[in-house]
């Protein structure tokens, strides 16, 4: 039996189809059900809005939690809070708070805390002292008690010392989802922190999860004992999005997979950006619908004068309602169920990946038209089947193959449309159909928990950039597609023109690679145009799709049918490997819904073919008339 190579190709493209369809039913199925965001604000910050307001706590939050609040954190207070009086006692150094006499080996400058017997929340705080600071010593006066703690006064001005037990009491009778943020206290056994969290978390059942605070993870390095704690209450820690927190890497991977991703804007960064409630908001919400956060942590800004209360539950109401439209409902999310990558995603992901080499290789070798027999479908099977089980058991050799099979499918996309230029419609439809399913396989084998909530990396994004037009340009100089042969090229003396080129080509994937996941490196009228084709589309479409791929693949097909600038038509093709790369890269986004991820690729492909066609039309009917007049005054 013999069949000719592409319609074995499109046979396999169509077994990887409905393979990866299979293996992706887990994450489908997840996504479909876990469509629920919850807006969070700190406690303290309802403090203020209402002492601004003249309203109680209780009020100022009631008021929050109908505009769309869902829940609230309550913190460990530093000592520098504390001596700001942010509880009812006092906190300072031995020195100041017995100014009659020291005792005998304590040091005047160490940090204690003064309780009242009697007074509000003693119990709760001397109970959580002996707890956490089994060293701290306590020495017993006429009607308080005085806590002196191995630490000075100073090491504990940003340390976490003392739950906010007022906030957390009024919040015990308002029945509302808690998150308790522990803080970060050196010198403190990971045993000790553990046993104190835990004290927190059986005191207090409304706690839903676990948001550590502070430049690193309290209990660092020993985080064990605190993991385990929070494992056997199924409580989650929160991943804060782009956080360098030390140690909180170790906790996501203890708690695994009960995480909740969470997104925050600090303050610091809407006062130096200068942020808008618009921009706010769009933060907000664009990381719920792009990115599955499922903990949006609002906080009121400073930044505008007027009732903070009032704005600030506007800004949760129109978050609330926005999402709502998206069909993301705010309330308490859950956790992630665990699953592992189905054989049938490995399937896909391996049969694309051998079906795509042996698509390069017949390109390079010339036989793409040839025939493929009986042997050489076995060969494929037994390779694909290879591949899957090796990828499964070697999770380095699983990345290594995606990144691999996310660049040859970006390849074999371009050329698949590049060589359909006599039939244009086809070659983009053929084209995409290769990166989406290409896509797929990836996104079935990695779209697991694992890599959605980002524990594991991808490394085949900026792979998937770089690699294609390298492959392409060496096939075009193979098969004498480029008027030159690499050889002669190289031979040659080079060509003014070629070395702009090769500078610009250089310089545009210097960029590629420095904007590709950082926004830092994106200009503001660019952030402008996304913004409006977020509002306008609600998926926006990759600039590389829209101003790169898709129109250099149109005027490729122009300047291809009219023979046009032989020798510089290569940095088109070149170009159209940004629209391909792009659409694999889509599906690489294992965190992002796949419904919005075919949404932006059906975007980015009709909006960037529109404007291929207002640049080719202004390159046929504008630019190539007046060339042809100017060389004609020349000439005359």
């Amino acid at each position: 039996m013999r069949i000719r190579q592409t319609s074995f190709f499109a046979a396999v493209l169509c077994a990887v189809a409905v393979l990866a369809a299979v293996g992706l039913i887990p994450r489908i199925r997840a996504e479909g059900e876990g469509n629920v965001a919850a807006l969070v604000t700190d406690i303290r910050d309802v403090v203020s809005l209402a002492r601004e307001s003249d309203l109680s706590v209780p009020e100022a939050l009631d008021e929050l939690l109908d505009r769309g609040l869902t829940a609230v954190a309550v913190g460990e207070l530093t000592g520098e809070e504390l001596m700001a009086g942010m509880l009812a006692m006092e906190y300072g150094s031995v020195e100041d708070l017995l100014p009659e006499g020291i005792p005998k080996g304590v040091f005047p400058d160490s940090a204690a805390v003064m309780i009242r017997r009697g007074s509000s929340c003693s119990e709760e705080i001397r109970s959580f002292v002996s707890i956490k600071f089994p060293r701290a010593r306590t020495i017993s006066l006429e009607e308080s008690e005085l806590f002196v703690f191995p630490f000075s006064l100073t090491e504990t001005l940003e340390a976490g010392m003392l739950p906010d037990f007022p906030m957390l009491n009024m919040l015990k009778e308002k029945d509302i989802p808690l998150v308790f943020r522990p803080g970060s206290t050196p010198g403190i056994p990971g045993e000790n922190v553990a046993l104190a969290v835990a004290s927190v978390l059986d005191a207090y059942p409304g706690i839903r999860a676990v948001v550590p605070a502070g430049r690193f993870v309290a209990g660092y390095p020993e985080l064990g004992p605190l993991s385990e704690v929070l494992k056997g209450r199924r409580i989650p820690v929160s991943k804060v999005e782009f956080s360098h927190q030390i140690g909180i890497g170790f906790l996501e991977r203890a708690l695994y997979p009960d995480i909740l991703p969470l997104h925050s804007v600090r303050g610091e960064e809407i006062l130096n950006r200068r942020l808008s409630r618009e921009d706010l908001i769009d933060r907000f919400v664009r990381a719920a619908r792009e990115r599955s956060v499922k903990i949006l942590y609002v906080r009121p800004s400073d930044l505008h004068s007027g009732s903070r209360l009032e704005r600030f539950g506007e800004e949760c109401s129109r978050i609330s309602e926005r999402l709502d439209t998206l069909g993301i409902r705010t309330g308490w999310p859950r956790t992630l169920d665990p699953w592992s990558t189905s054989i049938f995603a490995a399937l896909a992901m391996a049969l694309v990946l051998v079906a795509l080499t042996l698509r390069l290789l017949s390109r390079f070798l010339c036989s793409e038209e040839g025939n493929t027999g009986s042997k050489g479908i076995l060969a494929t099977l037994a390779l694909s089947a290879v591949i899957a089980v090796l990828a499964i058991k070697v999770p380095s050799a699983a990345r290594f193959f995606g990144a691999i099979t996310a660049s040859l499918a970006a390849v074999e996309a371009s050329l698949v449309a590049l060589d359909n230029f006599r039939r244009p419609v086809r070659g983009v439809l053929y084209g995409v159909s290769v990166a989406v399913i290409s896509g797929l396989a990836i996104a079935s084998f990695f779209g697991t928990p694992w890599y959605m909530l980002r524990l594991g990396t991808f490394s085949g994004v900026k792979i998937a950039l770089l690699a294609p037009p390298a492959i392409l340009l060496l096939h075009d100089l193979k098969r004498r597609v480029h008027p030159e042969s690499l050889v002669q090229v190289l031979t040659r003396p080079p060509v003014w023109g070629e070395l702009a080129l090769i500078g610009f080509l250089a310089a545009a994937a210097g960029v590629m690679v420095l904007r590709s996941g950082n926004v830092s490196f994106v200009p503001g009228w660019e952030i402008r145009i996304r913004n409006f084709l977020e509002q306008l589309l609600v998926a926006r479409p990759r600039t590389k799709e829209i101003f790169a791929g898709y129109p250099a693949l149109v005027i490729w097909f122009v300047v291809r049918r009219k023979d046009l600038w032989r020798n510089y038509r290569e940095i088109f093709r070149l170009g159209t490997t940004l629209a391909f790369s792009s659409v694999v890269n889509s599906f690489c986004h294992f965190h992002t819904h796949l419904s919005f991820i075919f949404l932006r690729v059906f975007n980015g492909l009709w909006t960037g073919i529109i404007v291929g066609c207002i640049m080719a039309a202004v390159l046929v009917f504008l630019l190539i008339p007046f060339w042809r007049r100017w060389q004609g005054v020349v000439a005359g």
